[in-house]
């Protein structure tokens, strides 16, 4: 800071660079608990339908569901202290298709959304079991007395919000600060993703497609 004097008064004058290193908006972007959202995670996620019926414990029960522990969707439910088998729906969400169309063979495209199935009723056993958490993410950048800042929030997935939704939220800030008429290196190229929805169905169709070729 510099002072000038003019006349009776001091003068303060603040510098900073006017080149920022996309790293340090990076730094300031952090993952945050959400604790207003309440809501079950496959209320609010596509690609989550289900059912859940209760499974009997005892292993001579005559129900249908006596073997439920050897089914892939059994699981304790702590919050409501029963067992219950998780079933999905008969929907695919398009992903025979879409593998189809990219030259997959049936067969291919059949373990493809196999794998899928896989992956989404795992996720519906972890949540019933071990419940669920919501996060946020966050930036907050100062300079020269100009606040520069981005947020969103309802995030179900912690890794989805550390190595997608960060980078996002620094990007824009990184927007307002050229906006701005600072200068910001280091920054990575944009995504060919217009939204954060296409985003998701991006890396989840990248998802299908790892899971299917490791198999």
């Amino acid at each position: 800071m510099t002072l000038i004097r003019q006349d009776d008064t001091m003068v303060a004058i603040e510098t900073a660079p006017a080149i920022v290193n996309f790293d340090t908006i990076l730094d300031a972007t952090e993952v945050v608990y959400d604790n207003h959202y309440t809501e079950a995670p496959w209320d609010n996620c596509d690609g989550y339908d289900h059912e859940v019926e209760t499974a009997p414990h005892c292993s001579y029960s005559a129900s249908p569901l006596r073997d439920a522990a050897e089914m892939r969707g059994y699981c304790f439910r702590h919050g409501n202290l029963e067992h219950v088998v998780i079933t999905l729906s008969d929907d695919d969400h398009g992903i025979f298709n879409r593998q189809r169309s990219m030259g997959a063979t049936r067969q291919v495209a059949r373990e493809a959304v196999a794998a899928d199935r896989r992956r989404t009723l795992d996720q519906l056993v972890e949540w019933y079991s071990n419940g669920w958490e919501w996060y946020g993410v966050r930036c907050d950048f100062s300079l020269l007395g100009q606040d520069f800042g981005a947020s969103v929030w309802g995030i179900d997935d912690n890794n989805y919000a550390i190595n997608v939704v960060v980078p996002e939220i620094a990007d824009e800030v990184a927007d307002q600060l050229e906006k701005a008429d600072f200068t910001v290196t280091g920054r990575p190229e944009r995504e060919p993703y217009s939204s954060r929805e296409s985003k998701q169905s991006g890396i989840r169709h990248n998802l299908n497609m790892q899971n299917w070729s490791e198999q």
